[in-house]
């Protein structure tokens, strides 16, 4: 029962904490665009024709504006690119000025606070952070200094927003592994380490009814 006190202490605490924080705000659904996009159709001189003729396996043709600018969001079959809606020119990637102009329209009541100053933007091209599935790369990462230490990462093709982080997030990952007892990816809940431990515990469970049945019937006596 000693060497169960760790990690009953662990699923303690770590559960304790996944059902008093509210999922939403721990996947970051508060964090939103705060942005209306108005089509001005005099910016367009290059024609949806065109762009269907200039990529004929297209999955799917979005008109979208990026900093005040209009571009079409062309979804290919293994990547999304921006083209120029008044050229007709390729966007070869999101400018550091542009990423950070894109994440400043998450700035707003109900999702990052005004005041929060954006303290870093990083691309990323190579190595992606434990947080950040390494498909989407390249991004930008934009760090804000909010209580929560906010970080978005932004398409570095297109702008979108691809996910978010922020420490309370980290918190329930970290928490996550320790939970399932899985200290590398923190994703097999099947792992012979917590099973074991599992299966330990219900032993030593029934182990104390039956002492404590035991000893019951010798308080009868």
């Amino acid at each position: 029962m000693l060497l169960l006190v760790l990690p009953i202490g662990i699923w303690s605490v770590t559960g304790s904490y996944f059902v008093l924080m509210d999922l939403g705000f721990i996947r970051g659904d508060h964090i939103k665009e705060q942005y209306t996009q108005h089509i001005d159709p005099s910016q367009i001189h290059y024609p949806m024709a065109a762009v269907y003729e200039r990529f004929p396996k297209a999955q799917a043709i979005t008109l979208t504006s990026v900093t005040d600018t209009l571009y079409y969001r062309i979804k290919l079959s293994d990547k999304s690119i921006l083209v120029n809606a008044d050229s007709g020119k390729l966007l070869p990637s999101i400018t550091e000025k542009q990423a950070r102009m894109i994440a400043s329209n998450y700035q707003h009541h109900g999702s990052l606070p005004i005041e929060a100053k954006l303290v870093s933007a990083t691309l990323l091209t190579d190595i992606a952070p434990a947080e950040l599935a390494p498909r989407y790369l390249p991004v930008w990462r934009i760090d804000f200094n909010d209580s929560a230490a906010t970080s978005l990462y932004l398409s570095a093709t297109t702008g979108e927003l691809v996910t978010r982080r922020h420490d309370y997030w980290r918190l329930f990952d970290l928490f996550w592994k320790w939970h399932i007892m899985d200290y590398d990816e923190g994703e097999a809940i099947d792992n012979l380490l917590l099973l074991s431990s599992a299966l330990v515990s219900i032993v030593a469970v029934l182990a104390g009814f039956v002492l404590l049945w035991q000893r019951r019937r010798r308080y009868l006596r």
